[in-house]
């Protein structure tokens, strides 16, 4: 009877502590209205500064001017908030398709996504205060030199050195209490990635655990680092839901952007316009697909494109919109034979998963996954992702990734094993040739842009991602992974029999070219990193500003005019930096000559 009460008791405390963290943690995480929010009388007020979009440029940007700025800033973005499951690392995926995502689709792909669906890509987009710093997988990444010096030697971008930006880099990195690193013993596939950084020494390798923007177990997005903190101060307003449609140039007494069209739906979904004045600075921070498609949508772009779909030009720049680059991606499953842990339903449904994560933040439900990363910078620069998933839910990626069933099932043969132990190694180029653009269908804003990333429309990322995918193999291969058993699962794709694989590849794990060739051109998926559309030195100057547009500057990764050899937020963050830092003393030059 005793022991009886013992449990009974053991229990209620379990279920009495679980239920007070709950209480804790839906406090935190539960929406809270937007302070500061610009009021219907105040809509016909000029602002100093006017922020399009509240992404990781614009978040971080509107922190400095609001906190260092004598000027008023008004922030406008075309979501509201993020919920709950922004916040939770591995619920990630379960916010794409919904309501903070623009959920855009690629135009069909001509040299890719044979595989899917219309061969369509699915491109995510945050909609929202974070945009898709409150979308992505939370990774962060250090920067690589050579990255900045190849814009000074290639693109004749003196000023944009790693010289010039390691300072930036290094202020956009948050504090070490503000970001969680997958610990060395963190599961088997870890310690067989720290077993094969000695045994690849002789490789110019770099080897990296995976570094995420989390805190205690929640996303720490730029939202919590620069854009919270600053809320509620007086020279700060918010404009949320609200879709900026028209950017108005004047000529006199030189080019500059007058005023702005905002446009609000009521909860009856009927629309009501007003303008916005700028009285010194216009900042599109919209990204990589959007910022373009407003630029064009003002009558800022390619004159004849513009003049195809009726828009009147304002400003000749006919670069806007080109120059579209990401990276590509080939997924490869890993099946284990040991237990791992890894991700997979059964441990997603073990209570004490639920338990670690509310009690400290622990455990699968506080990263997404995504365990190390191998890269290559010399000659073909490649990248190779550990992400940590054994069983792959059928109706969730399909849907997000696009994939037709076969496909998907040709990729993951055992997505119906709910304890199935494995892993997904991820091949890509760093430095993709391949470029796309985006354009559009019309000149309203609130249709999706035509949008065309071009995946591996250069040969040359053919033979990129093919050596960066012999060289996951060899890892995989290597007696630093015995101990996991793997064994990989090349897809037996129809579209490529011809090719592979035949028995021995699955022994000897050397398919042909034209093999992984056909893999990629299949089942290949983009990475949701682009950038280039308003590229430095073809769109905008030195210093971000639009070309022949004296008040308007773009601060968002559409100004990268090369990939970034890894993940791409935390360089949005330092150039959101260091464009602040020259606002804030053209202010005070401007001051001083009052």
């Amino acid at each position: 009877m005793g022991l009886q009460i013992q449990k009974i008791l053991v229990l209620g405390g379990i279920i009495m502590g679980f239920l007070s963290v709950m209480v804790i943690l839906t406090g935190t995480l539960l929406k809270t209205s937007i302070p500061n929010v610009l009021a219907p009388e105040e809509r016909q007020f000029a602002f100093d500064y006017v922020i399009v979009g509240a992404g990781t440029g614009g978040s971080t940007l509107t922190s400095l001017l609001a906190k260092h700025s004598n000027g008023s800033v008004l922030l406008i973005e075309a979501g509201g908030q993020f919920g709950l499951l922004s916040r939770i690392p591995l619920l990630t995926t379960f916010q794409q398709k919904g309501i903070n995502d623009w959920s855009f689709l690629s135009v069909p792909q001509k040299h890719s996504s044979k595989g899917l669906i219309e061969r369509r890509q699915c491109l995510p987009r945050g909609k929202g205060l974070g945009g898709s710093a409150n979308l992505n997988y939370m990774l962060h990444f250090d920067g690589h030199g050579p990255d900045f010096d190849s814009w000074r030697d290639l693109h004749n971008l003196s000023d944009w050195s790693w010289e010039h930006m390691r300072s930036f880099m290094a202020a956009a990195k948050p504090k070490p209490a503000e970001m969680f690193e997958i610990p060395q013993r963190y599961s088997k596939l870890t310690e067989a990635l720290d077993e094969a950084q000695a045994q690849f020494a002789h490789k110019d390798w770099i080897f990296r655990r995976s570094m995420y923007n989390i805190k205690n177990g929640l996303r720490y997005s730029v939202v919590q680092q620069f854009l919270s903190p600053v809320l509620h101060r007086t020279n700060l307003r918010l404009l949320p839901e609200a879709l900026v449609k028209r950017i108005q140039l004047s000529s006199s007494p030189n080019l500059h952007a007058t005023s702005i069209l905002v446009g609000i739906k009521d909860e009856e979904s009927r629309e009501q316009e007003f303008s916005i004045k700028i009285r010194r600075e216009l900042i599109l921070c919209a990204g990589a697909y959007q910022t373009p498609q407003l630029l064009m949508a003002s009558g800022i772009g390619d004159t004849s494109a513009l003049a195809k779909i009726g828009i009147p030009v304002q400003h000749s720049l006919p670069l806007v919109g080109h120059n579209l680059h990401d990276h590509f991606n080939l997924p490869l499953f890993v099946s284990m034979g040991v237990t791992g842990p890894t991700l997979n339903q059964n441990t997603l449904l073990n209570p004490m998963t639920l338990i670690n994560f509310l009690s400290s933040g622990t455990g699968p439900l506080g990263n997404f996954g995504v365990l190390g990363h191998v890269a290559s910078y010399g000659g073909s620069a490649f990248g190779i992702t550990f992400f940590g998933a054994g069983a792959i839910d059928e109706s969730s990626l399909m849907s997000i990734s696009n994939f037709k069933g076969p496909a998907f099932r040709a990729l993951f043969p055992r997505y119906y094993n709910a304890s199935q132990e494995g892993f997904v190694v991820i091949s890509s180029c760093l430095q993709p040739r391949s470029r796309g653009s985006v354009g559009l269908l019309n000149r309203h804003m609130r249709r999706n842009p035509l949008i065309n990333p071009n995946y591996l429309s250069n040969e040359e990322d053919v033979d990129c991602t093919i050596a960066a995918i012999r060289n996951a193999v060899a890892l995989v291969t290597s007696s630093a992974f015995a101990p996991l058993q793997p064994r990989i699962h090349w897809p037996r794709l129809q579209e490529c029999s011809n090719f592979g694989p035949f028995e021995r590849d699955f022994f000897e794990h050397r398919p042909s070219d034209h093999y992984l060739e056909c893999l990629m051109r299949h089942i290949g998926l983009g990475s949701h990193h682009p950038g280039g559309t308003c590229a430095l030195g073809s769109v905008v100057d030195a210093q971000l500003r639009l070309k022949g547009v004296s008040n308007v500057r773009v601060v968002d990764a559409s100004v990268l005019p090369r990939s970034i050899s890894g993940n791409p937020n935390s360089v949005v963050v330092a150039i959101a930096l260091r464009a602040a830092s020259w606002i804030l003393k053209s202010e005070l030059q401007a001051g001083d000559s009052h």
